[in-house]
């Protein structure tokens, strides 16, 4: 019936001439979650990602890697003595962890996990830095995501840095550890600081991909473009679509950090068929007309700025 006053107000022509009402209020977003999509197993909490709904494990129970929710027990999250924020060897039990708060801990006994929370916001880029002290720790720093999905991970030398970018606006999942890249059994104290970088300026896959359209090879006034890897990890997808029998050049400013480059063209976004790390890179269709993406990334794992331009000749 909340739509009787707006039909009062209509022409009748609109109303019975084209025999249908068109709405032309705002739509309203359905919730993919409602009804309740998830109904297999343990995985009965559902999250609205993006619009889409994911299943995670429901409270009390704990994603293992064999993907199966376990309630939570002695064996997946142990409790032990260490340091006051024990106990928080698992995902339900992590410690808030707060942007540019410095966070002392330890790992301690052998073997000990520490957990912390991250409210993340989509689209939000945020760095972890774990620095050791006292004893014979060599860090490691895990990231998952809500579901508890790993994300990425970084072992230190002595220190452990490791960059993300939220996907959802939703809880992430900081887990520091010994380096099983240290065979010792070391333990000993850190110090963690969890920042936020800023949003990120370029999608990191291809479909989040920025469509540019490059200038005509020779122009006096050519374009040129900004970026800037926000973490040593990120990856930044840009596109252009492409003629055949045309050759394109993206340009770098060597003055700045110089990228890595991989390009792929639509038909496969798995296998590159051209990589190079140069201060200009040509490159042709491979086949056909299409839209090729370029995967600009740190070969060093280290963040920076860089500026490019494109042309087609």
């Amino acid at each position: 019936m909340r739509h009787l006053s707006r039909l009062l107000f209509l022409p009748l022509g609109a109303v019975l001439g084209t025999g249908c009402f068109v709405n032309t209020g705002p739509d309203v977003e359905k919730n993919p979650c409602d009804p309740n999509p998830c109904t297999q197993g343990d995985k009965t909490q559902c999250v609205n990602e993006d619009g889409n709904a994911r299943c995670l494990c429901k409270p009390g129970t704990v994603l293992r890697p064999s993907g199966a929710c376990e309630p939570l027990t002695a064996v997946n999250c142990p409790e032990h003595g260490g340091d006051t924020s024990e106990p928080d060897d698992c995902l339900s039990r992590a410690a808030p962890l707060a942007t540019n708060v410095q966070r002392q801990q330890s790992i301690e006994p052998v073997g000990d996990y520490d957990f912390f929370k991250i409210d993340g916001t989509v689209d939000n880029v945020y760095t972890v830095t774990v620095e050791p002290g006292p004893g014979s720790l060599m860090p490691r720093v895990d990231v998952f995501d809500q579901g508890g999905e790993w994300i990425r991970a970084h072992d230190g030398r002595p220190k452990a840095q490791v960059g993300f970018k939220a996907r959802a606006s939703a809880p992430y999942y900081v887990r520091v550890s010994h380096s099983p890249m240290d065979a010792s059994a070391a333990t000993g104290a850190y110090a963690l600081t969890s920042s936020l970088v800023g949003k990120d300026d370029y999608g990191d896959l291809p479909a989040d991909s920025t469509l540019f359209v490059p200038d005509v090879g020779g122009t006096n006034t050519p374009n040129t473009r900004y970026g800037r890897f926000e973490y040593g990890q990120d990856e930044d997808w840009i596109a252009l679509d492409v003629t055949q029998g045309t050759t394109y050049r993206i340009e770098f400013d060597t003055s700045r950090f110089l990228p890595a480059l991989a390009a792929f063209t639509r038909e496969d976004v798995k296998n590159p068929f051209r990589t190079a790390r140069a201060a200009y890179v040509d490159i042709s269709s491979p086949g056909g007309n299409t839209r090729v993406y370029l995967n600009l990334y740190s070969p060093q794992a280290e963040p920076g700025s860089y500026a490019f331009r494109l042309f087609r000749y």
